[in-house]
């Protein structure tokens, strides 16, 4: 992760601001029980984008501090008193001091994730998979965006089954005791909501010029044969233990 930003500028962030689905209270709340988070504890959320998940968690926890390589990204997050918006990446968590709890929605494939764990002074982490990526859920999605662009389009996120087992691993190596949960909801999406949706995930380079996108949301509507698409979201949490645990466990010795 660079500090330079990952693409996520211009209008791509404002897309991203509008139309990311964020996380609902159930999702926050089963976050913050699962953390053991209280209104004394400085939570990091690393990749915080434009801040659907610092935001919604400042309001239960004593500060948050909020970091992103893109400054547009940044450029849009709301201030609220108990968040810091920080220009950053991964490798400057460590100069960031003691976090209760360190927590990266659907960011870390981004990132040196072994050497974040390593590095990192807490002792909980939660990883989140904020649900698949919409062209994964619906061939109807993933068919306009392969014709729209040539060429098949299978990036998971981070999202994947392997990828969980990865991070759970590493966590492992580090030192910690990993544990993975869900929780699902639904989030409904107007057409115009779903492909602002999908351009939030293309870089600026790819995103469709001004004057095509009303066809691309045309393309959209006519293989949905709907008007709204119901998104089923499942976020899938891989967490350490409670940020009321004075450290990690012992790191393994040398074998």
């Amino acid at each position: 992760m660079s500090t330079t930003g990952l693409g996520f500028s211009g209008e791509v962030a404002d897309y991203y601001a509008k139309f990311r689905p964020g996380y609902p209270p159930p999702v926050i709340g089963a976050l913050v029980q699962e953390l053991g988070l209280t209104g004394e504890h400085r939570v990091l959320d690393l990749g915080c984008g434009t801040g659907q998940l610092a935001v919604p968690l400042s309001a239960h926890v004593g500060s948050v501090v909020a970091v992103d390589p893109e400054p547009d990204m940044l450029a849009h997050g709301p201030r609220r008193p108990k968040v810091e918006w920080r220009l950053g990446s991964d490798a400057d968590v460590p100069g960031l001091g003691r976090f209760d709890a360190i927590v990266v929605g659907q960011a870390l494939h981004w990132m040196d994730h072994e050497k974040l764990f390593r590095d990192a002074d807490t002792a909980t982490f939660a990883i989140i998979a904020n649900g698949t990526p919409l062209w994964l859920q619906h061939p109807a999605i993933r068919k306009v965006l392969e014709e729209w662009f040539g060429r098949p389009v299978t990036a998971d996120c981070g999202t994947d089954a392997g990828a969980r087992r990865r991070y759970a691993a590493a966590l492992e190596a580090a030192g910690y005791t990993p544990h993975e949960w869900t929780i699902s909801h639904t989030h409904e999406h107007t057409v115009e909501e779903l492909a602002g949706s999908l351009f939030s995930a293309m870089s600026p380079e790819t995103l469709p010029a001004p004057q095509d996108r009303p066809l691309f949301r045309e393309k959209l509507r006519r293989a949905l044969r709907a008007d709204t698409y119901l998104e089923p979201i499942t976020v899938a949490v891989i967490s350490t233990g409670p940020a009321s645990w004075p450290a990690r466990r012992a790191r393994p010795g040398p074998r």
